[in-house]
């Protein structure tokens, strides 16, 4: 069986189990498929089964960002939200200021109101899957799909077809009832210490803060996450984080040699290691705005999720903690940064401090606490 055999029934049952199952679409849903050039294949494969699910479906493919959490190029916005609302933006001179993420708060107001303005209800997507190398995840146009059109939105960076045998073949309902209880521990938690065997050793605040499950449901109108789901995660409180992170895979590979980051004051203050990923590390942060402050704590709930050298199924694996730096402005940090990038940390050990002042270990040694 080859990876593009659109007729293979295995290939075929998964991906229309993800528009069944975790999009849940309708006939009269709107749906739009998103692939930048690297995943235009993929996009094409979505499109080709998707488009049995409903009565108007479209699929648009664009220039690769180069990052995850860049604002997507001008050809995205006009096919999510039209022509006009783009030139509006151009206008008032805040187009440029949106995709380099500079928006001041006002200005965010005022382009809602543009969008408003210059769209019809009728005409904007339900749906959006979003199928790329970089993620469209941490950016406002994600944020504006879901939290202000409640348009249903996948996300699916880094997505490889191997995908719909393992990751997507999940229990759905296991892995809701699994993300919202560990995602429940996180909102109780004040602060949580993740150590591992491969040195380790990072204490965040996680005071005032939620846990938010990312279990494969996105059936509600503004429903978001990833496709594969499977996690609890949140945003540490700024400036909290203190310790060390040692990390054994980039988002896409086994590095040659372990990276470890000096954490101090919630950002990353130095990287050391052999492989040529730390350098590339290191021109990032000094390169770009907040790229290195700690930006998420993350606990993998799916049991069916393996390939640890794909982030995105990585960070899914049950029994694993994630860590990430770059932005979280949009699911509760204050971190307004170009990028996101997670880090995978096997066989942890996390350990939270309620703000009962209990003390739970959620993970030790990568098994999850009986009970959950």
């Amino acid at each position: 069986m080859g990876i593009w055999d659109w007729h293979d029934r295995r290939l075929a049952k998964g991906v229309r189990k993800l528009f069944k199952e975790n999009l849940c679409l309708v006939r009269d849903d709107r749906l739009l498929i998103l692939s930048d050039e690297e995943k235009e294949r993929v996009g094409e494969l979505l499109f080709h089964y998707g488009s049995a699910f409903v009565s108007n479906a479209a699929h648009y493919t664009y220039p690769t960002t180069g990052k995850h959490g860049v604002e997507p190029p001008e050809g995205v916005w006009v096919a999510t939200f039209g022509r006009e609302f783009v030139e509006e933006l151009k206008s008032k001179g805040l187009f440029n200021k949106l995709l380099s993420k500079e928006l001041t708060e006002a200005d965010r107001e005022e382009v809602k109101e543009i969008l408003l303005e210059t769209t019809s209800p009728n005409e904007l997507p339900t749906a959006i899957v979003a199928v790329n190398r970089y993620s469209l995840s941490h950016t406002f146009y994600r944020k504006l799909c879901t939290h202000f059109l409640s348009v249903r939105f996948a996300s699916m960076p880094l997505f490889e077809p191997f995908m719909f045998y393992t990751s997507l073949q999940a229990d759905w309902n296991r892995v809701e009832r699994l993300s919202k209880r560990v995602a429940q521990l996180l909102t109780e938690a004040k602060r949580a210490t993740l150590t591992a065997p491969n040195g380790t050793n990072l204490t965040l605040s996680l005071e005032g803060r939620e846990g938010l499950a990312d279990t494969g449901r996105l059936c509600k109108p503004g429903d978001f996450g990833n496709l594969p789901a499977g996690e609890a995660f949140i945003a540490p409180v700024e400036g909290s984080a203190e310790g060390t992170l040692v990390v054994e895979y980039a988002p896409d590979r086994k590095l040659s040699s372990p990276a470890t980051f000096t954490v101090r004051n919630g950002r990353v203050v130095e990287v050391e290691g052999d492989d040529p990923f730390v350098e590339e590390l290191k021109k990032i942060f000094q390169r770009e705005k907040n790229a290195s402050a700690v930006a998420e704590l993350g606990v993998g709930t799916n049991d069916r999720a393996r390939e640890r050298t794909n982030v995105l199924e990585a960070e899914k694996i049950l029994g694993t903690c994630h860590v990430a730096v770059g932005d979280n402005s949009s699911f509760g940090g204050k971190v307004t940064a170009p990028l996101h990038v997670d880090f995978l940390v096997e066989k942890p050990t996390l350990e939270l401090e309620l703000e009962s002042g209990e003390r739970v270990k959620l993970l030790e040694g990568g098994k999850l606490r009986e009970g959950l």
